[in-house]
Order: C-alpha cells, then sequence, then structure tokens
C-alpha cells in the first residue's frame, strides 16, 4: 500500500519532467512543501482535463463520479493493479482517467520483532518501524494513479484520486508486501492518454520499479502522526535491532 508520501519542491519537479508540457501548474507550488501527505489532504496532480494538460489539486481518496453523496464509502486511497480492470469501483477510470501523481519520497511501516528471551512462552509485539524511500539520486518521481470528478447539484467538481499498488521489488519486499506503482518518464504519454483504452497494454506498465534506483531508511515516529509535518518527517535515524530509536 501506500499510505503517506511527500512532495517537496514544485520547481524540481517541473524541470525534472520538462517533457511534460503543463499549461497550468500553479497548484503544484500550492501548499508546498508536505513532508507527510496523507490520505483526504488536496494533493497536486497531473491530468489531463478538457483536452490539456494540467496540474490540479484532488483529494486523496477517490470517490466515484456516481456517488450519491460525494463522502467516501470505502478505502480508496489506494487501487490493487493486479485486479483494476475488473474493479466496479476503478476500472472506468482506469480505462479513461489515468493520472499522475508527483513526489519525492514515500513513507511504509516495518514490520519488528524486540529482542526476548527465546525460553518465554510470551509471544513478542512486532514494533512497526517507519521507513522513508527514495530514490538514489534524491530525483522526484510519479506515481501511477486513476482520478474521478463527483460534481454536486449545483455542478460543482470534485476531483480525487487514488494511487496504484502493485507487488514489493526486492528493495521493499523486506519492508512491506506492496509498494505503490512508480511510472518511468518514456509511458507518460501513454499514460495520460485518455483515448488509449488498450488495458491490456496498460496494465504491462503496473509493475514494481527498479530496487537498483531505490533506496530506503527508518526515519522517526514522528511521522506517525499525519498532523506532523516538517523536515522532521523524513530525518533518517538510527536504530537497534529491536527495533528502537538510537539518536
Amino acid at each position: 500500500m501506500c499510505g503517506r508520501y511527500a512532495i517537496i519542491d514544485g520547481r524540481k519537479v517541473l524541470d525534472t519532467f520538462a517533457g511534460l508540457k503543463v499549461k497550468e501548474a500553479e497548484a503544484l507550488f500550492a501548499d508546498l512543501p508536505r513532508y507527510n501527505a496523507s490520505p483526504l489532504q488536496q494533493l497536486p496532480v497531473f491530468a489531463v482535463r478538457k483536452g490539456e494538460l494540467v496540474v490540479q489539486k484532488m483529494k486523496w481518496w477517490l470517490v466515484p463520479h456516481w456517488s450519491k453523496d460525494g463522502k467516501p464509502s470505502a478505502t480508496t486511497f489506494n487501487a490493487k493493479s493486479e485486479t483494476v480492470e475488473q474493479s466496479r469501483l476503478f476500472a472506468t477510470y482506469f480505462k479513461g482517467s489515468r493520472c499522475l501523481i508527483p513526489a519525492e519520497a514515500f513513507y511504509e511501516w516495518k514490520k519488528i520483532l524486540p529482542q526476548t528471551d527465546p525460553t518465554s512462552k510470551v509471544r513478542p509485539h512486532a514494533e512497526k518501524q517507519p521507513t522513508c524511500i527514495v530514490m538514489k539520486d534524491h530525483s522526484p518521481f510519479m506515481f501511477a494513479g486513476l482520478f474521478a470528478v463527483w460534481k454536486n447539484e449545483k455542478d460543482e467538481e470534485f476531483p480525487s484520486f487514488t494511487i496504484l499498488t502493485t507487488t514489493p521489488n526486492e528493495l521493499m519486499a523486506d519492508i512491506h508486501q506492496r509498494m505503490p506503482v512508480i511510472l518511468p518518464v518514456a509511458y507518460f504519454d501513454q499514460w495520460l492518454d485518455r483515448n488509449y483504452k488498450d488495458t491490456a497494454e496498460l496494465k504491462k506498465l503496473l509493475v514494481p520499479y527498479p530496487a537498483s534506483e531505490m533506496k530506503a531508511y527508518p526515519v522517526s515516529k514522528y511521522v506517525n502522526n499525519s498532523r506532523n509535518e516538517g523536515k522532521e518527517c523524513m530525518k533518517e535515524v538510527n536504530v537497534n535491532v529491536g527495533g528502537e530509536e538510537t539518536g
């Protein structure tokens, strides 16, 4: 899964992905930096709207266009790539409403069993160590996502999005059983093209990103609280074999 990420420098995102010709990019710079982006927050998303590529703030928790009240009714901040084209909730958007979500890091919680007396019959309680995952060169990247636009009775738009997940690569397998789909630049145009409907070919893109280009390190439990923000969320900490921070 992917339940937290960081998006820090909008200008760095645009410079890294200069091939994306965006008409409007103001939303990319609003409210940044975000070191602890979490579900239900409004976050910048690259998507084709009315035939043009724009960056638009959307709620991170997909609400389908057919919702009666526009409120989240299921856990839809992630979508499983293996079944996305069969999902009543996501299939329509996979076929024609795909987007890219810029990020510079994401977080996952690794289970660590504390050291215990091997003769004890008491089952140890696993600690959850927050881990930050970034590119080795600290460059921005793009999650593959889907978006929906719900409208109220006044025809006002409320866009929202979900991040696709897949099986873990070698790096992530030691941390969690899922990871977000990170899309290589070569497939951006195909992914964003709302007229491209070949879901069989699109599914081939939803694979684990190469572990050789990524790195992971433990961070403070400060990031556990979604209300906490700032550089401390991404600061590396030392952790002993029992999962305790040692400074």
